[in-house]
């Protein structure tokens, strides 16, 4: 407040930790989704090609992929001693899909079966490839029940689609915002300046709809431009606020209008006030405001 008649409203408080929680959800969002897009997802498929190739339990994976080799059942193919199936497992490659998208594109595509299952002979023979695979996911760090099945490359490539959708997102959250940041609302002794527009004069003003004042403090202000009806928004909750240690900016600076405005007001009144057991019933009514 700069004097006695003019009344300036910034953004408040309210609106600005709002625009962060915004920003920083989209932000987040934006990034969440480029990573599973990324590598996220790929860094699953691995989980579930290495599942597969100890206990072979996830039937979609068999069907729907070509490496559903299970190292139990090469292990039951012939009459195996301890230092043969060693020597046969050590030289096998990890198998893995044929579509190379699918998994990181930093993986080794020679990479050999896991020392769990090439030392594994007796959990083999007992038919316990659970405890290998066990042991081989503690140690390498991946998690016991990984993803059920294969995610291919168009569920991979949605996720860039997401991203992209959040990251508009997040630019025009980011211009609402700097938008709001760089303006006010004001009024002067001789009108209203709505945020980012021109004064309008207390004589154009027509008529003030006031009805979400009291709750979400916004009015409505109908006035007249060259003959034309048009109107402008008060928003005490994103400029100005109504904290009572600041001094309720927003509820002064609409105060100076209501002070200065001769038209109709729109707002809610009690219809049954005063009448004891009856229920206060509220509508719409106009009324003639004064200076």
């Amino acid at each position: 407040m700069s004097d006695s008649k003019t009344i300036e409203c910034k953004p408040s408080q309210w609106f600005k930790i709002r625009a962060v929680a915004i920003l920083f959800m989209l932000t987040f969002f934006s990034l969440w989704f480029f990573k599973d897009g990324y590598w996220g997802y790929r860094d699953k498929n691995v989980e579930v090609v290495m599942k597969q190739l100890f206990l072979g339990e996830n039937e979609e994976a068999s069907k729907n992929v070509d490496f559903a080799v299970k190292a139990v059942d090469e292990f039951k193919k012939k009459d195996y001693t301890r230092e043969a199936w060693a020597e046969y497992a050590s030289a096998q490659v990890v198998p893995t899909p044929a579509d190379k998208d699918l998994l990181p594109r930093d993986f080794d595509y020679t990479t050999r079966w896991p020392e769990e299952i090439v030392n594994g002979y007796d959990e083999l023979k007992e038919g316990n490839s659970f405890m290998l695979w066990k042991a081989y996911s503690g140690r390498v760090s991946m998690p016991l029940e990984p993803s059920e099945k294969l995610f291919d490359s168009g569920t991979i490539g949605e996720q860039y689609i997401v991203c992209g959708v959040c990251v508009l997102f997040l630019f025009y959250a980011a211009f609402i915002c700097i938008r709001i940041m760089g303006r006010k609302m004001m009024v002067t002794a001789t009108g209203y300046s709505p945020p980012g527009g021109d004064e309008i004069p207390y004589s154009a003003m027509r008529k003030i709809d006031k009805r979400k004042w009291a709750n979400k403090g916004l009015a409505m202000i109908y006035y007249e431009d060259d003959g034309v009806t048009k109107k402008a928004k008060v928003d005490g909750m994103v400029y100005g606020q109504f904290k009572k240690e600041d001094g309720e900016p927003a509820e002064v600076l609409f105060g100076q209008i209501m002070d200065h405005f001769k038209g109709e007001v729109i707002e809610f009144v009690d219809d049954d006030e005063g009448e004891e057991g009856d229920e206060d019933v509220s509508q719409e009514t106009e009324k003639e405001g004064g200076a």
